[in-house]
């Protein structure tokens, strides 16, 4: 089996800081590091090689530098390495990256690409299904285990489910194996340019970089939350401190009443559409909150809000801000029946739930259609000229960017509890069915194991309490989670860059017997016994 790892050199986890003079990030003597997703992947196709024999090639693009991330793959045990490497490259959005990584795979050849789930810098998790979606091959992404005949074990945010796949694909991953080898790699690194790739490059070639890239950053901003840093003597006192620093930052509740349209003198009305993402036959709670934001900013718009359902259920959204429900019926893959609606009907603007389903959905219907798209929003709103502004975290959170798109529908994941649901009254919305004919899926599940605490019992609570132990699929952090409850405790966390990254937009933050540099970026800090306090604190 030949097996393509698509890796990435990235800045190590915390290295990069705001320069608030100039607006820009300091890059200068920035250390770098192979992305650990990425490493992964290595880890993983090594281990496939070893056990089924066949060849492990690591491919990359960036400028000359990125060569040193390849010197690490092969020192993983890699047999050879490819950098793809050319000015016209450069300044490339995910959709521009992943139609490069693509021509360049197609190039080579492949049965299985193996890439980490998200590069841990920009966090858009985009790239794999992109790919996939550019070279029109099976996709599955979050994958912990991979074995013989393609058997592959992934986390979703319910359950472990293992799945079988067909040659060629594309999996993305989320943890190493466990029992990660390394060692035995080759030494050569091959260099291609586009004209590699491509038989001529023009100018403002649209197939590469900036010119192939239909997103763009307007701005760069240092959103650090500050933090209290109150000592507690007692869990009576925490409480109180707990409590009046939510009142302090309660965020205003969102409004049934629209706003009006965000152009002076409207040249058009559009609607804003919300991707719903089911469970048990009901909307999940990050649904209800992008239709809540969709239902104002379909009033900048001038428009309706729309909720689109991919199947039956949540039967009561007209409650929860929709005007017209869209609910499709479907047989296959969800992607394939999103990007069918997006062909046929164009929505002016789409929200999607940044969750395990939304991340995987959403940006392989992007690559399909080569739409623009922001990944992981915590913020999405409308400009003048109708166009959706979306403020994206990268470097572990501290950092935001302010993206525009320039390719129509324009297309946004969000993250859990960037926003609050609209209190619920008594509406009813129009509703509308259409049916897809799709093609029969090529990748079959065969087993599903529910977790006994779902990763969505941390994304969408009020309360997340975090302890360095948590199983995998719970851990909070750059390679974990990244929560925005109401309050976050820490327990025994000991601040290392990844953990730090984890709970930037939480609302409150304790620190509980925890170290200085989570103290540092906490609200209210208490020691003593934690299976005393913390009971005590979230009751």
């Amino acid at each position: 089996m030949k097996i393509v790892c698509l890796v990435k050199q990235v800045p190590e986890a915390g290295s990069i800081e705001f320069d608030a003079e100039t607006h820009t990030l300091k890059r200068q003597g920035v250390p770098l590091e192979l992305n650990p997703f990425d490493r992964y992947a290595v880890q993983h196709a090594v281990a496939l090689r070893e056990a089924a024999g066949g060849e492990v090639v690591a491919l990359a693009m960036g400028p000359p530098q990125a060569e040193a991330a390849l010197r690490e793959a092969l020192a993983l045990g890699a047999d050879r390495a490819i950098l793809l490497s050319d000015r016209v490259f450069a300044v490339a959005d995910t959709l521009g990256t992943s139609r490069t990584l693509a021509l360049a795979l197609r190039k080579e050849g492949f049965d299985l690409t193996l890439c980490g789930r998200k590069s841990t810098d920009s966090e858009t998790w985009q790239v794999p299904p992109e790919v996939a979606a550019f070279l029109g091959v099976p996709q599955l992404t979050n994958a912990t285990a991979i074995g013989p005949g393609l058997r592959v074990t992934r986390a979703t945010d319910e359950a472990e489910e293992v799945w079988e796949l067909p040659t060629p694909s594309l999996v993305s991953v989320a943890a190493p194996p466990p029992e990660p080898q390394s060692g035995g790699g080759g030494e050569t690194i091959a260099t291609w340019s586009a004209l590699d790739l491509v038989d001529e490059v023009y100018e403002y070639d649209h197939r590469f970089g900036q010119t192939g890239s239909p997103t763009r950053v307007l701005a760069v901003r240092d959103v650090t939350p500050q933090r209290a840093q109150l000592r507690a003597a007692s869990v009576e006192q925490a409480r109180a401190q707990i409590e009046a620093l939510l009142a302090e930052r309660a965020p205003e509740p969102p409004s049934w009443e629209k706003p009006p349209h965000a152009a002076e003198q409207p040249a058009g009305f559009f609607d804003c559409w919300t991707l719903i993402e089911l469970r048990d036959g009901q909307a999940t709670r990050t649904s209800l909150e992008l239709l809540g934001r969709a239902h104002f900013l379909s009033g900048k718009l001038g428009g309706l809000s729309v909720a689109l359902v991919l199947g039956d259920g949540a039967p009561d959204l007209g409650s929860y801000g929709a005007q017209l429900v869209h609910r499709v019926r479907h047989e296959g893959e969800d992607w394939r029946a999103l990007a069918e609606v997006l062909r046929r009907h164009r929505p002016h603007v789409l929200l999607i739930p940044a969750t395990a389903w939304g991340r995987e959905v959403g940006p392989r219907a992007a690559g399909e259609l080569e739409l623009g798209m922001t990944g992981d929003c915590v913020g999405v709103d409308i400009a003048k000229a109708g166009r959706l502004l979306q403020q994206k975290p990268a470097y572990g959170g501290n950092i935001v960017s302010v993206i525009m798109g320039a390719t129509t529908p324009q297309l946004a994941t969000v993250r859990p509890r960037m926003y609050e649901p609209l209190e619920p009254r008594d509406a009813q919305a129009e509703e509308r069915v259409e049916t897809l004919g799709l093609p029969v899926s090529p990748i079959r599940l065969l087993e599903r194991q529910p977790y006994e605490r779902p990763g969505w019992t941390f994304e969408e609570a009020d309360i997340v309490v975090a302890r360095p132990d948590d199983p995998l699929h719970l851990r909070v952090g750059l390679l974990g989670r990244q929560v925005a409850p109401r309050v976050f405790v820490a327990v025994g966390l000991a601040g290392t860059a990844d953990e730090l990254s984890g709970f930037v937009k939480s609302r409150v933050v304790v620190a509980v017997n925890s170290g200085r540099p989570v103290e540092e970026r906490a609200d209210v800090i208490l020691h003593g016994d934690a299976d005393t306090l913390v009971p005590a604190l979230v009751a």
